[in-house]
């Protein structure tokens, strides 16, 4: 008895430890080596200077993932590589928590399916490699997760802990909170109504630990409201369905379910398969009702307000929140598969359905073009590269930046890695009230906004870097020259600073002399 408990304990540390070190190694050969997105440049920034109201980072904040990459990136000095540290250890540990949370609420066999489903995910590998806060999110939401079956199941002693740890998820990402809270609330209903009231008591006192240095660091309650209600009035809270109707509805469905694939790849198939025997077999009774309800309040909350609110149709990672739920059913759909199949073919195919979701994933990742790729991540900083080469080219001096509202290729990679060079942001919006948005722009690594653009006296020319689809409107412009930047699909639209209207007509300029900096 005591060899077969300390086997078993052996194993119970082992298997974690292998599935971790796994994922971390097969994230290493694989990372970005220029910020990606620009909101990672905007983490980047946050590192030296936190300041919500000029978005580093932008609102509502990610104060703990921000403080996370500063205690990092003393030791590791470059920021890129440190967000990209935190993605690849999350990985791993987001990999352990789906197979702990896939044993403990099936078997053992399904854990570890769902872990190599998860560490193999396209869209969860993917964020592994590059600076964004995604993947911290799935940890949290599964550890999260893990901690309210513990509770429901009724371990209750679990309720201080997961109180803890959806505080501190609100500090990475504001709205893992909100999203989770409704699994929390229901795991909790079986618990003393005082023990109740304390945990939210504690999940209260955890949430105000970073929110009250968030809001000293912003400037204040009013500082961090207005950048937010910025923020809400100009981007996410004008494409809500309530405000677009069925436009809306459609890009965020649309988008939604691409982002889902990416996620789960192949394990749609067996996903699919094994509902549609349980439908036809008239077996949907057999399905345990607190399974089906614990992972529709893990799943739903942020997939209404996905297809409701807003959803950026070019961040895939926003599922990462609900896909660990779908990594386990994935594992429990192919066991489902395999106990139909077994009568008729005789034997255990379960692994080799594995294998083959775990293949096409693998193959996603590594070898496709989709925007959850290796591929793109090279092809991204092998284009970034080249578009910062040929704007070294210009006198920083003489030549303002002018980029329209880019997330890949925008003004932040460029303000960023070309600080000497003056860096604007075009994104003319008006809110309803009629209010005009300011500009963003950087100089030094420094981020302003003001409500017209006042270049400095030096500049005589211009520089605007164009994706494919707006080269045309710009093409046809005399005294603009527009060259290609061979091989990518990026142009370089350039010409004399006075001509920058013939562009952006909505710009907000005057070209006069400026104040020394």
């Amino acid at each position: 008895m005591r060899f077969d408990e300390e086997s078993r304990n052996k194993e119970g540390i082992f298997l974690p430890l292998l599935l971790f070190l796994l994922t971390v190694i097969t994230r290493g050969p694989f990372t970005s080596k220029l910020l990606y997105h620009m909101d990672s440049v905007q983490f980047a920034l946050a590192l030296e200077k936190y300041d919500i109201t000029v978005h580093q980072p932008h609102p509502p904040g990610y104060f703990l993932y921000v403080m996370l990459g500063r205690i990092l990136n003393l030791f590791i000095k470059d920021p890129n590589t440190t967000f990209i540290v935190i993605s690849i250890i999350f990985s791993g540990l987001t990999v352990v928590a789906v197979y702990c949370l896939g044993r403990e609420m099936f078997s053992r066999r399904s854990g570890i399916i769902a872990a190599i489903v998860a560490m193999t995910s396209p869209n969860l590998w993917f964020h592994g490699e590059v600076a964004l806060t995604y993947v911290v999110e799935a940890f949290f939401s599964v550890m999260v997760a893990l901690l309210c079956w513990r509770i429901y199941r009724g371990e209750h002693k679990y309720i201080w802990l997961s109180a803890i740890l959806l505080g501190i998820a609100g500090g990475i990402r504001q709205n893992t909170m909100i999203f989770l809270l409704p699994l929390y609330l229901f795991s909790i209903r079986g618990v003393p109504t005082r023990k109740i009231i304390a945990s939210l008591g504690l999940l209260g006192i955890t949430c105000l630990l970073w929110f009250i240095p968030m809001l000293s660091m912003t400037g204040g309650w009013t500082a961090y409201r207005d950048a937010f209600k910025e923020l809400w009035e100009f981007h996410t809270g004008r494409f809500s369905i309530f405000e677009k109707g069925w436009y809306s509805f459609k890009i965020f469905s649309s988008s939604l379910f691409k982002f889902t694939i990416y996620g789960i790849g192949a394990g749609i198939f067996t996903l699919s398969l094994a509902a549609y025997s349980l439908i036809r077999n008239k077996r949907l009774k057999s399905v345990e009702r607190n399974k089906l309800l614990f992972f529709s309040l893990w799943i739903l909350p942020s997939v209404l307000f996905y297809l409701m609110i807003f959803i950026y149709p070019a961040n895939p990672g926003y599922a990462l929140i609900f896909l660990p739920a779908l990594f386990i059913l994935i594992a429990v759909s192919i066991e489902y598969i395999n106990d139909e199949l077994k009568p008729l073919i005789k034997k255990d195919i379960s692994a080799l359905i594995a294998l083959f979701v775990v293949a096409i994933n693998i193959y996603i990742f590594i070898f496709s073009r989709y925007p959850i790729s290796y591929q793109e991540i090279r092809t991204h900083d092998r284009d970034l590269s080249i578009l910062l080469a040929n704007i070294r080219t210009c006198d920083p001096l003489r030549t303002a930046i002018f980029v329209g509202p880019y997330i890949f290729y925008g003004y932040r990679q460029i303000m960023y890695y070309l600080p000497g060079y003056y860096v604007y942001q075009v994104d003319v919006r008006v809110a309803p009230t009629g209010e005009v948005r300011k500009t963003f722009w950087g100089h030094n690594k420094e981020t302003f906004l003001s409500k017209e653009i006042i270049l400095p006296e030096t500049i005589g020319t211009f520089i605007s870097p164009l994706i494919n689809y707006d080269r045309n409107k710009v093409s046809e412009i005399k005294g603009i020259s527009v060259q290609k930047l061979q091989p990518i699909n990026i142009y370089l639209a350039s010409g004399d600073i006075s001509l920058i209207k013939n562009i952006f007509p909505d710009l907000r300029i005057q070209i006069q002399k400026n104040k020394k900096d």
